[in-house]
């Protein structure tokens, strides 16, 4: 049975590198280009959160169209993951990509987790502070910012105060969810927003999937 098992992932491997060869093609979204929306509607809109947010959306929905979901106050849900706790909304997810917008109106920290996607972070309000091992002082984003964390690599970050701001993740997402997962049985128990969240990915991934985007 094992050698089976060892058979069976030496075929799955040249598979995985085929498709992981592939996974860029499917990409809607530019991270510069996120940047430049996210940079005019601060200057607009400064940090009053909610009107940053809702103009971010309208800029996105008029750019990428049916890529992008509107969304409302109920949309929104808990998100515990290496220790640290903020809230978020989905404005796309595809197997290949998600955009959300993420943060705390108070504070966290914790640990960004090891991903096979490449992330990047563009603060809208507030600051995100990030260190890597030997780091004796941390790397600060502020608004307009942009925090570029490459797949496979993994920092401590901090959001000291109230903290919002646009993510993207560009990769194998599929294989980042087990890490927003794991601290609901390990210590929130929270499972009614352990449902929302699983409901309202598989329902976008749906979505983007019928419209053939993967």
């Amino acid at each position: 049975m094992r050698s089976k098992r060892l058979l069976f992932g030496a075929l799955l491997l040249p598979v995985f590198y085929l498709l992981d060869q592939y996974i860029h093609t499917q990409y809607i979204f530019g991270p510069l280009r996120l940047q430049q929306i996210s940079q005019r509607a601060i200057e607009i809109h400064g940090n009053d959160t909610l009107p940053l947010l809702q103009q971010i959306t309208a800029d996105l929905k008029a750019e990428y169209g049916a890529a992008i979901t509107e969304w409302s106050k109920d949309d929104w849900f808990f998100n515990n993951a290496g220790g640290a706790m903020g809230s978020m909304v989905i404005l796309h997810a595809s197997i290949s990509e998600y955009l959300i917008f993420f943060g705390t109106a108070l504070q966290t920290e914790g640990h960004s987790g090891v991903h096979l996607a490449d992330d990047y972070f563009t603060i809208l309000v507030g600051e995100q502070h990030v260190a890597a091992p030997g780091d004796l002082i941390p790397t600060i984003y502020r608004p307009g910012d942009q925090n570029h964390m490459h797949r496979g690599v993994s920092t401590q970050y901090a959001m000291p105060g109230a903290c919002f701001a646009l993510e993207l993740a560009q990769g194998w997402i599929p294989a980042m969810l087990p890490f927003g997962f794991a601290d609901t049985f390990s210590s929130t128990l929270d499972f009614a927003n352990l449902w929302k969240t699983i409901r309202l990915t598989a329902v976008h991934m749906g979505y983007q999937a019928l419209r053939g985007k993967f």
